[in-house]
């Protein structure tokens, strides 16, 4: 098992697995990783987050495009679960997002490997985490061999997966961390291997203080 399935096997409530003591016993990135992977889990186990959306949905949704139909449509997003993960929000997070405004709001800045690229992230802080809306514009796609990691970085140099993407779009996603505890937000290009470790050639990052 790669650490992507030891970390979902973990957010299913499998942390006594033999399998999964086993690869936590040599890999301290997936044991850094695993305590948020259990509070992702146990918000995805929760009722509330399964609940049948308001009937006013579809209405609101389709408002909250109409506000923006003026802007350049991004590319088709290409999304998955990754590490301690980040989830693609469901209808009852996308009602959430469209009934009050950030928390707070970050543009990230681009580096000398895409000079072209920018990145909008809005947040909103919850009693499990953070959840943001990140918005990502002037990255190439990669192709199959490659993909765009983004990482939380805490200041004694912890670091977090938030979640990965193939090209530019706009993704909504729940990372199981606090923005307090991990302050740096980043984005790097990485070769589609099983090293769990960021790559140094990053694309978009916090701008520095």
């Amino acid at each position: 098992m790669n650490c992507e399935s030891i970390l979902e096997r973990i957010a299913q409530g499998g942390a006594d697995d033999a399998a999964v003591v086993a690869h936590l016993e040599v890999c301290p990135n997936c044991r850094l990783r695993m305590a948020s992977a259990e509070k992702l889990g146990e918000y995805l186990r929760d009722p509330l987050f399964w609940e049948t959306p308001d009937p006013r949905l579809r209405e609101r949704v389709v408002e909250g495009v109409a506000r923006e139909k003026h802007q350049p449509r991004p590319g088709r997003r290409n999304w998955w679960w990754l590490g301690v993960a980040a989830v693609v929000v469901i209808t009852v997070g996308v009602a959430a997002l469209l009934q009050r405004g950030p928390d707070w709001v970050e543009e990230l800045e681009p580096m000398p490997a895409a000079p072209q690229a920018s990145a909008r992230v809005s947040g909103w802080n919850m009693d499990y985490g953070t959840k943001r809306m990140i918005e990502v514009a002037g990255l190439d796609p990669t192709g199959p061999n490659a993909y765009y990691e983004i990482w939380l970085t805490a200041p004694d140099g912890r670091h977090v997966s938030a979640g990965t993407f193939r090209m530019s779009g706009r993704f909504e996603v729940m990372a199981g961390v606090r923005r307090s505890e991990f302050p740096r937000i980043w984005i790097t290009l990485e070769p589609a291997d099983d090293d769990p470790a960021p790559n140094p050639q990053t694309v978009l990052d916090t701008p520095a203080a």
